[in-house]
C-alpha cells in the first residue's frame, strides 16, 4: 500500500512547513494583506487542515465540523492571480526548506496548485452565492 501524504511528510514536518510558510507570507508584499491579520495560531490550523486532507489525524475536521469552514473563511478576499501564484511558490519553498521528501514534493506541488485555484475562485464569489454553493451556515 502506498503511504499517504501525511505519512510521507509526518506531522512535525507539516507543522514546521506551515510555520515557515506563515512567516514568509506575513512579510511578503503580496501575501501580507491576506495573512497579516490572521490569528497567531494560523500555522497550527493550516497543519490541521493539511493533516485532514492528507490522510492524517482528523482533529481539524472534528473541531471545525467540515472543510466548508475553510472555504467560507476565504470569502471576500478577492485573491489575485499573483497572490495565488506567490502562495504556491512560498508553500513549495517552505516544504523544501524543511526538507520534505521528494515523493511528498511531487504530490504537494500538484495539490498546492489545485487547491489554490479553488480557494482563489471561491474568494471572488458573492457571500450569498458562496453560502448557497457550499451549503454553509456560519451561525
Amino acid at each position: 500500500m502506498m503511504p499517504t501524504l501525511y505519512e510521507e511528510a509526518s506531522g512535525e514536518k507539516l507543522l514546521a512547513m506551515a510555520r515557515v510558510f506563515f512567516s514568509k507570507a506575513q512579510s511578503d508584499e503580496l501575501l501580507a494583506p491576506l495573512f497579516g491579520p490572521a490569528s497567531p495560531d494560523h500555522a497550527e490550523h493550516l497543519t490541521g487542515w493539511f493533516s485532514a486532507l492528507f490522510g492524517g489525524p482528523q482533529n481539524y475536521l472534528t473541531e471545525r465540523g467540515d472543510l466548508r469552514w475553510v472555504i467560507w473563511s476565504h470569502r471576500n478576499m478577492k485573491i489575485s492571480d499573483a497572490q495565488r501564484a506567490r502562495w504556491v511558490r512560498l508553500m513549495m519553498d517552505a516544504a523544501a526548506e524543511v526538507e520534505m521528501r521528494e515523493a511528498f514534493m511531487r504530490s504537494f506541488d500538484r495539490f498546492a496548485d489545485s487547491i489554490s485555484r479553488n480557494v482563489q475562485a471561491n474568494s471572488h464569489l458573492e457571500e450569498d452565492v458562496l453560502r448557497r454553493t457550499i451549503g454553509y451556515d456560519e451561525e
